[in-house]
This record gives structure tokens, sequence and C-alpha cells, in this order.
């Protein structure tokens, strides 16, 4: 699935993904964030690392403020990949959107 996120700079935020008819625990799941897929990773995820399992099918990604505020204004590209046992699956791929924002950090 293709998805596209907006969000300011400096701003927090997080959002769950469902992994319908999921019944296994996965043996990983990251999410990963790159200015180009041949750039080093920016900012990543992981489980118990701002991933957080809520339930069999639910987990919920969370950003700091901090994780947004080094990030210039622009476009990003993401994936999330988990696994379960030697299978890899990236059921969720896409593009962050970070819009400047006329505060800095401090709210000035």
């Amino acid at each position: 699935m293709l998805k596209v996120f907006q969000v300011k700079r400096g701003d927090q935020f997080s959002f769950i993904v469902n992994f319908k008819n999921l019944n296994q625990n996965l043996s990983t799941i990251k999410f990963g964030i790159k200015a180009d897929y041949d750039e080093p990773m920016l900012i990543e995820k992981s489980l118990n690392d701002g991933i957080v399992k809520l339930d069999t099918q639910h987990y919920q990604v969370n950003f700091s403020a901090s994780d947004t505020d080094g990030l210039d204004a622009g476009m990003y590209l993401f994936d999330l990949r988990y696994t379960i046992g030697d299978t890899p699956k990236t059921p969720l791929s896409g593009y962050l959107l970070i819009i400047a924002s006329v505060f800095n950090t401090q709210g000035e």
C-alpha cells in the first residue's frame, strides 16, 4: 500500500497499522525514512523503540518532535517492513512530506 503523510517540521505524530488476518507474532517490525533509496537511513523505528504492539493485529508507530525537527522541509521516502520467521514483507511504503513551520521548536 502506498501512503502519503504530511507533517509540520518539529511536530510529533503517530499512526496505527492494522494487519488484518495476522494471527502470528512478528519476528521484527521496522519503519525507516530516507531522503532517497540510495541514501543513509535518517529515521528508523523498531519494536519497543518507537513501535508499540497494541495487540496481535495493531501496531502504533510514534515520532517525537525531535525526530522531525532535524529534517529539512521536503519529500522523504519510507517503508514499513516486518518479518514472520524468515519471510520479510513490506506492506506499507510511501512518502513523508515535511512542511516548514513558521515557529521554531521553542514555539517562537
